[in-house]
């Protein structure tokens, strides 16, 4: 048996089985793992210029760039391009200082000069008040032009025989991002009305850019959003089933019954095992990190792996930066063979891959996946 990519990719997300090798990339999503830095020192080390292509990685990304997106920051479009919602520097108080620079939903970004693609973001909806602020804040606009770039690159890459992907958006990110977590926390307990009208705003707009990116051909729909810390959600789960449930359950299934060929894809950071039972019922295909550092990734795959596909597993707070090459391909090993049981998931980096990074266990990695990935 011998899969293209694409069916391969198909197989682990439908939990299909009888796979002829278990994918693996440096990838997660629409995102790459890369970060300026690692990039740039994995490219000096290998002289890799496109790693997509020269690790051939089964999920391609329908971007709006002129070049391949080679790794992850704030303005990158690993999609269809958002445009300016008009908010300014002069909209904040005090004003952004020389040299910021705003998101398409008027987010001030200040740059970390120490580790490039991080940034120090400033709130236009912090200290809010009024609901008329909120109800009357402009949402981005969806750059027209785009549309048939990703439309193109999502066609060649099914013809090529691989499986297309873009960024979709966020709901509770977007919120904190435009309100600030600490604002938005107590809205949810104490000022509900304004919560509620914040992720009213956010769903709806999500919903409209996935939509488009759907129409556009784009085969896996990924969405972006946090919940949870080391030990513990970010959200108490009442909570996030009351305000975040509902809006994702109308968002993915007015999509399936549009689009019942796509998969949705949610990437969240830390410990969220509370909510995946809720996740798998509101109709996400496959979930993203899966930390080691914060659940037990056998336990989770082997419990949902028949209802839910799982992509990453791979340490980037402990065994890439601090693991020998030895701890790399036992890692790696561990979840090839767990994969080959329960044939549910994609091995990756469990995030992005910073400057601390050693590239030689980048390498080793790469060269371990290549290893473990063949079923026989």
């Amino acid at each position: 048996m011998d899969l293209s990519p694409r069916e391969r990719i198909i197989r682990v997300l439908t939990r299909h089985g009888e796979l002829d090798r278990i994918p693996w990339s440096l990838h997660f999503g629409a995102s790459s793992a890369f970060t300026p830095g690692s990039y740039q020192k994995f490219r000096q080390k290998t002289g890799t210029v496109n790693d997509v292509e020269a690790y051939d990685f089964p999920v391609r990304v329908a971007h709006s760039e002129n070049e391949e997106p080679h790794f992850h920051t704030s303005s990158s479009n690993f999609g269809l391009r958002m445009t300016s919602n008009g908010i300014s520097a002069d909209f904040f108080d005090p004003p952004l200082p020389l040299g910021a620079s705003l998101t398409p939903w008027g987010v001030g970004l200040i740059s970390w000069p120490e580790n490039p693609g991080s940034e120090q973001m400033v709130h236009p909806l912090a200290n809010s008040r009024s609901l008329r602020e909120i109800e009357e804040y402009p949402v981005p606009g969806i750059d027209q032009g785009s549309i048939p770039i990703v439309g193109e690159r999502a066609r060649r890459i099914r013809e090529d025989h691989y499986i297309s992907t873009a960024y979709c958006g966020s709901i509770y990110e977007w919120c904190h991002w435009l309100r600030g977590m600490e604002d938005f926390m107590i809205d949810l307990l104490s000022r509900p009305e304004i919560a509620q009208v914040l992720l009213n705003k956010i769903a709806e707009f999500t919903l409209q850019f996935a939509r488009i990116h759907a129409e556009a051909g784009v085969d896996i729909l990924c969405f972006y959003d946090d919940y949870g810390m080391q030990g513990c959600l970010q959200i108490n789960p009442s909570l996030w089933r009351k305000f975040l449930k509902p809006l994702w359950k109308q968002i993915l299934s007015e999509l399936r019954a549009d689009f019942p060929h796509c998969f949705f894809f949610l990437h969240s950071c830390g410990h969220i095992q509370e909510i995946i039972p809720d996740l798998i019922e509101v109709g996400f295909d496959v979930i993203h990190p899966l930390q080691p550092e914060c659940q037990d990734v056998e336990q989770l795959v082997v419990q949902y792996g028949d209802r839910m596909s799982f992509w990453g597993t791979i340490s980037v707070q402990y065994t890439f930066p601090f693991g020998s090459k030895d701890d790399i391909e036992k890692e790696v090993k561990s979840r090839m063979d767990l994969a080959k049981i329960v044939p549910s998931l994609i091995i990756s980096p469990s995030n992005t891959l910073g400057p601390e990074i050693p590239v030689d266990n980048i390498i080793a990695y790469i060269e371990a996946c290549q290893k473990y990935s063949p079923i026989w």
